[in-house]
């Protein structure tokens, strides 16, 4: 019989083998929990409508899963060459609370990290203990008890939208290149969220917008006065609307134009925004030369400043006041307007009746000469 054939080569030692098995073991758990954390993320982005509830989900799931000591999110504002901070998360043993970050803005052309990120368009990362680092980027790390940092752009169709960061202060972390590609994976995800929720929000003010004014349109104001009048009835609150129409609008049209028409109707509801109250009463653009004011939990009559019959004068007398503009440049045209307004109660109880009561105290104040206030049912 013949020998036995030899194996060529050395014999692989058992211990190297095991170390080898559980390096590759290794690397497998760490490419499930990368792709996990990606999951996690496409789903958070595709099943939330609301963007901050999206940007805060995101910045703990890579807090979490990349065992970060915290998670922002920034929006860039390119007019300004600015970053905001939108979303924040950290640990909860982490001392230092950065959650008050949340609506701060940096200026991008001072901060390297950030200058990085809009111009080069890369990962920017950094230590503590590097050398390079200048006095005030060590002092800045020190303020916020940071040893690692890393940042990736966001980026949309070829434009930096924002940026991500992740920080860590609980030791000196030194990130990876699957660190890097995780973070760049969640990154391009988080871009296309903030992209589509801006596209829907542009097409959500489109749909109750006046493209002119800037106010609100007829079929926004005409849905939200039914529901004031519902709740006013259901909980015995006072509602007042108010109709204002510029007086002689076609004769200013002829004199001055059609462009300095639509110019005064602009300055008209930067006027009417400045003599109403912000989040609480509605100016709309009701139609042509016509605004309406909704002004919820306010009396038609009295002595209260915010008396409807009040604030109407306020615009009249403001109106009159005001100088709008002949000519590119120019600002001597003068004009008036006549005032309509009707309460809840006398005026009507629904939103037809209202209307048609401030209507009918508009009627009456350009039959007695213009240029003045009438309240319906006084």
């Amino acid at each position: 019989m013949g020998e036995a054939p030899q194996h060529r080569g050395r014999a692989a030692r058992p211990g190297a083998s095991a170390a080898a098995a559980e390096a590759r073991i290794t690397a497998l758990e760490r490419l499930v929990e990368q792709y996990r954390v990606l999951l996690e993320t496409s789903a958070a982005i595709t099943t939330s409508t609301d963007l901050k509830e999206t940007l805060g989900l995101i910045t703990r799931l890579v807090t979490e899963r990349l065992d970060a000591g915290w998670c922002d999110i920034y929006d860039y504002v390119i007019a300004r060459d600015e970053f905001v901070v939108t979303a924040f998360y950290q640990l909860p043993e982490i001392e230092v609370d950065s959650s008050e970050w949340i609506g701060t803005s940096y200026d991008s052309s001072k901060w390297r990290d950030l200058d990085s990120c809009v111009r080069e368009r890369r990962p920017s990362i950094w230590y503590r203990d590097d050398q390079t680092l200048s006095e005030r980027e060590l002092a800045d790390m020190d303020a916020w008890s940071e040893l690692s940092n890393m940042s990736l752009p966001l980026v949309h169709r070829g434009e930096v939208i924002g940026l991500i960061d992740v920080g860590e202060s609980r030791r000196i972390r030194r990130w990876c290149e699957d660190d890097v590609r995780v973070l760049q994976a969640i990154a391009d995800q988080a871009a296309i969220a903030i992209a589509n929720a801006r596209a829907y929000a542009r097409l959500a003010e489109q749909a109750v917008t006046d493209g002119l004014t800037g106010l609100f349109n007829h079929r926004h104001f005409n849905e939200h006065l039914r529901q004031e009048v519902t709740t006013a009835r259901r909980y015995g609150d006072e509602l007042s609307l108010v109709i204002v129409d510029v007086d002689d609008f076609k004769r200013f049209n002829d004199r001055w134009g059609h462009p300095r028409g639509d110019r005064l109707l602009a300055d008209m509801a930067v006027l009417l925004r400045d003599c109403t109250r912000h989040d609480v009463d509605l100016v709309a653009r009701y139609g042509g030369d016509e605004f309406a004011l909704i002004m919820p939990q306010t009396r038609a009559t009295g002595n209260e400043p915010t008396a409807a019959r009040n604030v109407s004068e306020r615009i009249r007398a403001a109106v009159s006041d005001e100088r709008f503009e002949s000519a590119p440049g120019v600002r001597e045209a003068r004009v008036t307007v006549s005032i309509g307004v009707a309460g809840i109660g006398i005026g009507g109880y629904t939103a037809a009746e209202l209307l048609s009561s401030a209507d009918k105290a508009l009627y009456l104040s350009k039959s007695l000469g213009k240029d003045r206030v009438s309240v319906f049912g006084t």
